[in-house]
């Protein structure tokens, strides 16, 4: 499953991935190595901020970019809640296709 998340500046995105401390998400625009990427998801009933460190971009179509971020101070409720949502370890599925 993915969510769509707000990023900080207001442009909409879709979180694919989530595992331990890594999100990959696809975005707008994308961030250099390091830059800070904040953003708001609405999981379940209740609207969580979230905040991590650009891991790498790539352009993935004409104007997308897959994003792979580290995050930064996670809760343990929000990891949990993460995890409940959003599939974990696509990269296994993108081999099956």
């Amino acid at each position: 499953m993915t969510v769509e998340i707000e990023l900080e500046g207001g442009e909409k995105a879709e979180a694919r991935t989530f595992e331990g401390e890594l999100l990959t998400f696809v975005s707008p625009r994308a961030f250099a190595r390091g830059a800070p990427i904040r953003f708001a998801a609405t999981i379940g009933e209740h609207r969580r901020a979230f905040e991590g460190r650009s891991i790498a971009s790539r352009r993935v179509g004409g104007d997308r970019f897959e994003v792979r971020m580290r995050f930064v101070n996670l809760r343990r409720e929000d990891r949990q809640a993460l995890r409940d949502t959003i599939t974990c370890s696509s990269y296994e599925d993108d081999d099956e296709s």
